[in-house]
């Protein structure tokens, strides 16, 4: 008896483990996808001057609507993940790291 119940309180922890890496995980993710294009220069004011945005764009010209570019731009220009990326995704892999 007492080593089903070791079984059951190691499944458990299992299962706790691999609920927090998820949740934390998720958090990174959307954290990462809003922040990136922030920290490449998607700004909520337009492109950042002497970003790799700006040089992109002064790269390519003219913008297409609907092209990565200009998605980047409208996640960058929306968001307000985008601002705090960076920091989320570190504070999630502590957090992933403390906890799991």
């Amino acid at each position: 008896c007492g080593s089903s119940i070791h079984w059951c309180k190691q499944w458990y922890q299992r299962r706790v483990r691999a609920t927090m890496f998820s949740f934390f995980g998720a958090v990174g993710a959307v954290a990462s996808a809003t922040g990136v294009p922030y920290m490449l220069g998607f700004t909520s004011s337009g492109v950042a001057a002497g970003s790799i945005a700006a040089a992109t764009q002064s790269a390519i010209g003219n913008v297409a609507a609907g092209s990565a570019f200009a998605v980047a731009q409208s996640i960058g220009a929306t968001t307000v993940l985008g601002t705090v990326g960076a920091p989320a995704v570190a504070a999630a892999g502590v957090a992933s790291y403390l906890f799991c």
